[in-house]
């Protein structure tokens, strides 16, 4: 279920396009189909109707002293980079395809990407184009993270007793302390993001402080003080003898159908989804503190396979496991690889609700 304006509506269960932050312009764009190279179209897109959906009204065209027609625009180093060189696309493909010239610049040159040749066909390259971005964007590993900070005393403190108490089991399979979060850096996860440059960085601050004052500051007006409640775990998957992610659950303190933390979580994926910034969408973000996650498992071997765990005790002790409220007063937007002083995240930015 989705809420805009107070009215919730049911969600229709079509795929949306992928929206994209593209040089200062947000584009609608198709999803790649991954059959460039074997697949050869001898029919390009003809018409308005084929890229009517694809916001090509957003493109400016300039004109060579030759009188041909050209657009041209900047993208982060990595996709220029993934063009050139990949194992899923052809761009001599896409020049033959479309009959025009793309020029994509080396690293150091020339910033900017062009495509030169008649209307309809620069329109139907850059519609391919633009669907081989957002499929780099996708295979791209996270770079940072939308979140909410759980890492006041009282869930810290319940956290560290569920973890002695699970290490002090020694008949538990795979369970070892190197598997467990890190108390300082505990939180709740909403979104994923590739943000590659200081373009795409501000854009995620500004969608992050608009989101801010037109929906979390009016929610704490109205309702006063907002707090989470962090109880009961669940995992990943439904097989509990064979588990990556163990996770706690968490919602606002006496949760209404009107003050919602999945709601929030929902509208501020959405948020970003339509500010062209989220790597994958979600209709339904999977609220989740995670406690215990298998990829952090220390291994002498650097490309082990991942070593899951048996949590069948685990979830049949402490299914209902208290960790305590904190105050629902801050969102991150986290760089993944890096932390602050404080031990959690470092901050690209935050704002204080």
């Amino acid at each position: 279920m989705e809420k805009m304006n107070g009215i919730r509506m049911k969600t229709i269960g079509i795929k949306k396009p992928i929206r994209m932050w593209i040089d200062g312009k947000c584009f609608n764009i198709k999803h790649f189909n991954g059959k460039q190279r074997q697949t050869v179209n001898p029919h390009p897109l003809t018409g308005t109707s084929d890229f009517a959906n694809y916001d090509m009204h957003n493109i400016d065209f300039d004109t060579l002293e030759d009188g041909t027609l050209y657009i041209s625009f900047e993208l982060p180093q990595l996709y220029y980079t993934k063009l050139k060189c990949n194992d899923f696309f052809d761009l001599n493909l896409l020049k033959n395809k479309t009959k025009t010239t793309i020029s994509v610049p080396s690293y150091g040159n020339n910033r900017k990407l062009t495509i030169s040749g008649v209307e309809d066909n620069i329109r139907d390259a850059l519609i391919e184009l633009h669907s081989v971005i957002g499929y780099i964007r996708d295979r791209s590993l996270p770079l940072q993270f939308t979140s909410i900070p759980l890492v006041n005393e009282e869930i810290r403190s319940n956290f560290e007793n569920f973890k002695s108490e699970i290490l002090n089991d020694t008949s538990l399979r795979g369970v070892e302390e190197s598997i467990f979060q890190s108390p300082l850096k505990l939180h709740l996860t909403i979104n994923i993001l590739v943000l590659l440059n200081d373009r795409e960085k501000n854009e995620a601050v500004l969608a992050l402080e608009e989101f801010n004052e037109n929906v979390l500051k009016p929610l704490k007006q109205k309702n006063g003080e907002l707090k989470i409640h962090v109880a009961g775990i669940d995992c990943m998957n439904g097989n509990y003898k064979k588990v990556d992610v163990l996770y706690a659950k968490a919602k606002i303190y006496n949760e209404t159908e009107e003050i919602s933390l999945q709601d929030i979580a929902n509208q501020l994926s959405d948020h970003f989804y339509q500010k062209g910034l989220l790597k994958q969408h979600q209709e339904q973000i999977k609220l989740h503190m995670t406690l215990m996650n298998t990829k952090y498992r220390n291994s002498k071997k650097k490309w082990a396979k991942r070593m899951n765990f048996d949590a069948t005790k685990i979830m049949e002790k402490y299914k209902d496991y208290e960790f305590g409220k904190c105050d629902f007063n801050t969102v991150h937007i986290s760089n993944i690889s890096s932390l602050g002083e404080d031990g959690f995240y470092e901050s690209l930015t935050s704002v204080v609700i």
